[in-house]
């Protein structure tokens, strides 16, 4: 007889597929279905795997934070408080502007391995622990302040009427869904597949999206 703390942790699915669209398990909700990827990708989708893409989507998405989350301790370590604050904040709102239309394949791995919670914690323990040794008090509390004001979403919030208008001057898309199409052409582009149905499915997600 198993206990039940022996029992194998049940696997939490990348993505549940609804009529609304793709639920991913980071919270993300595109826009799209999975039969209607595989319909216009469908090469992609065969070859990379649905859940592998969304989860690659997911990361780039919140990619600003991540960068700047580590960007931030860098700076607080060469420059005064103050610029590292306001130079971090500029770097996340034009990251976050302009990364739905990347999605580089090349910064997956480094993403993938920044983005833990406990990883960004170690960096920050290590860092600041540095500057409260040296005695620069000031930049233990940005540290601080910056971290946690990232991680909770504070300053997402906050530039939120300023990088809103640049990326619906950029997109046409919301930032999800523009995430995802481009993780998918790049695949596409990384594996010599052609894609004459791409442009579908961004019709599809507009489709969806007026519905909402």
């Amino acid at each position: 007889m198993k206990l039940p703390w022996t029992r194998p942790a049940r696997e939490v699915p990348d993505y549940v597929d609804t009529p609304a669209g793709i639920l991913a398990a980071d919270g993300v909700h595109y826009h799209t279905t999975e039969p209607l990827l595989r319909e216009y990708a469908g090469p992609v989708i065969e070859a990379a795997g649905v859940g592998p893409l969304v989860r690659r989507a997911g990361r780039w998405l919140r990619s600003g934070q991540t960068v700047a989350i580590v960007l931030l301790p860098l700076l607080l370590a060469v420059l005064p408080w103050w610029w590292a604050l306001a130079l971090t904040v500029i770097v996340y709102a034009l990251w976050t502007s302009f990364a739905p239309g990347l999605a580089l394949p090349a910064l997956d791995g480094v993403l993938r391995a920044l983005e833990p919670p406990v990883v960004q914690a170690l960096v920050y323990i290590t860092v600041l622990s540095a500057f409260a040794a040296s005695g620069r008090t000031p930049a233990v509390v940005a540290g601080l302040a910056g971290f946690v004001a990232f991680r909770l979403g504070a300053v997402r919030a906050a530039l939120r009427p300023v990088v809103g208008p640049i990326h619906t001057s950029l997109y046409t898309l919301p930032a999800a869904d523009q995430t995802l199409r481009s993780v998918i052409v790049r695949e596409a582009l990384r594996r010599g597949i052609s894609l004459p149905g791409i442009d579908r499915i961004e019709e599809q997600v507009r489709a969806f999206w007026r519905k909402k």
